[in-house]
C-alpha cells in the first residue's frame, strides 16, 4: 500500500519520532508515505529517515492560521518557489480552497508553478477549483483530497468525466465510513471505482497525532473494504495508481 495523504507537524513529531513512523508503516505494510505539514522541516525531517519511501510535499501554511489565508497572500508564490529550488519535493499542498476563492491569483500562480516543475498539486476544495486548476493549466497532475467537500459518487464522477484525459486523481480519505459504513463497501461507490480504475488512490490523512497512533487501525480498516474489490482494481487502488500519479518523483529516486 502507498499512503497518498497524510501530514507530519511539529507537534506531531513531538509525539511520534521518525523511527515510530517508519515502525508504525512497516508494522501496517505500508510501502510509501505522502506527507506534507508545518513546518517543512519536520517532513523534510522524516524523509531523510526513510528518503526512498517518504514522498514529501510542500506545505505552503507559515503555522495553523495559514489554511485560511493563504490565498490572500501575495508574496506566498515566491516563497513557495524559493522553497522549491532547496530540496526535491514531490508536489505542493495540501491546499485548502473553496469556490469562492477560485479566481486567488495566488493560488493561479501555484498552479502554474506546479505544472512549470512537474510536481503534483493535493486540494482540498469543492469541484469548481479542480475545474479552475485545469483552466489554469490543463497538465497540471491534481490529487483530490477525500473524494472532494461534497463526497457523493455522482459528483465525483462527475467531475471525473469533465475532466477525462487529464492528470486527475482522487484520494479517499478519512472517508471510509461514509464508503463503507460498518466495513461493507456501498454498491454505488464500487460501481464509481470500477467506472474509474485508474483515477481513485487510499490514504489514511495523519490530521491528528492520535491519528498517528491509530495508523494501523486506520490501514486496516482501508484495506477491508479494498479487499472486496477485483484483484486488479484492488492493486491500482493500493498502490498502482498513487505510484502513477508520483511516477516523476519515484523515477528520479531509482
Amino acid at each position: 500500500m502507498l499512503d497518498a495523504h497524510s501530514h507530519y507537524t511539529a507537534g506531531n513529531a513531538e509525539a511520534v519520532s521518525p523511527r515510530e513512523v517508519i515502525a508504525a508503516l512497516d508494522a501496517a505494510k505500508v510501502s510509501h508515505l505522502v506527507v506534507s505539514g508545518t513546518p517543512w522541516d519536520a517532513v523534510l525531517g522524516l524523509h531523510e529517515q526513510a528518503p526512498d519511501r517518504v514522498i514529501p510535499l510542500l506545505g505552503v501554511y507559515a503555522n495553523h492560521l495559514g489554511k485560511a489565508m493563504w490565498m490572500h497572500d501575495t508574496d506566498l508564490p515566491a516563497r513557495v518557489e524559493a522553497r522549491l529550488a532547496e530540496g526535491a519535493w514531490a508536489g505542493i499542498g495540501e491546499l485548502h480552497l473553496f469556490a469562492r476563492d477560485a479566481d486567488s491569483p495566488v493560488f493561479a500562480a501555484l498552479v502554474r508553478m506546479a505544472a512549470d516543475n512537474d510536481l503534483m498539486l493535493l486540494i482540498h476544495g469543492d469541484a469548481a477549483v479542480i475545474d479552475r486548476a485545469f483552466e489554469i493549466a490543463p497538465d497540471v497532475r491534481v490529487l483530490w483530497a477525500h473524494l472532494g467537500t461534497v463526497p457523493t459518487p455522482g459528483l465525483v464522477g462527475r467531475t471525473l468525466e469533465r475532466h477525462a484525459g487529464r492528470a486527475l486523481w482522487v484520494d479517499t480519505s478519512v472517508r471510509d465510513e461514509r464508503i463503507a459504513p460498518d466495513g461493507q463497501l456501498l454498491p454505488e461507490w464500487r460501481a464509481l471505482f470500477e467506472a474509474h480504475p485508474e483515477r481513485f488512490v487510499v490514504a489514511v490523512d495523519t490530521f491528528s497525532t492520535n491519528r498517528w497512533k491509530n495508523y494501523g487501525e486506520v490501514v486496516a480498516t482501508i484495506r477491508a473494504w479494498v479487499d472486496t474489490l477485483s484483484p486488479e482494481l484492488r492493486e491500482r487502488m493500493l498502490w498502482r495508481n498513487a505510484e502513477a500519479l508520483f511516477e516523476p518523483w519515484l523515477r528520479g529516486r531509482r
